[in-house]
């Protein structure tokens, strides 16, 4: 059991190495890897918002459990937005407004500025599709890039 969890643990940090630094260029690679890493870490029902944060009923006095229901929200919300900010440039950091407090704000800022096809981004797309060759040892990082 205590090997199962470190395989996963280092299966996870090598995971989160192949998520390239966003840098407002890169959007499609990267949001993809991005959102594959948070699907893995089970974080993407936040960042989807398939996850609602749980609301305390000001009309009820809240109970341990949904205290517990809310911290742990917050505590795995919290990581997502860890996460993706760690895999941002600087300047993309300082660009994420105050006000997104929530992963999926947070993303669906990103993907509102920077989800856009430019014909450079699609050409360097292209270009990598047809450059692409497997090295004839294992393919599993050729295929990930």
């Amino acid at each position: 059991m205590l090997q199962s969890a470190f395989q996963s643990e280092m299966s996870s940090k090598t995971r989160f190495k192949s998520v390239p630094a966003f840098d407002s260029s890169n959007w499609l690679s990267w949001s993809a890897r991005m959102s594959q890493f948070l699907m893995a870490q089970k974080l993407w029902v936040y960042v989807s918002g398939l996850i609602p944060k749980p609301a305390l009923e000001s009309s009820a006095p809240a109970t341990a459990e949904s205290i517990k229901a809310c911290n742990d929200w917050i505590s795995k919300d919290s990581a997502a937005i860890r996460y993706i900010k760690m895999k941002c440039t600087e300047s993309m950091v300082v660009g994420i407004p105050a006000s997104h407090t929530t992963s999926k704000e947070v993303w669906n800022g990103l993907k509102e500025k920077f989800n856009k096809a430019s014909a450079t981004v699609v050409l360097q797309e292209i270009r990598s599709a047809f450059s692409f060759r497997l090295s004839g040892g294992n393919p599993m990082h050729e295929i990930s890039k």
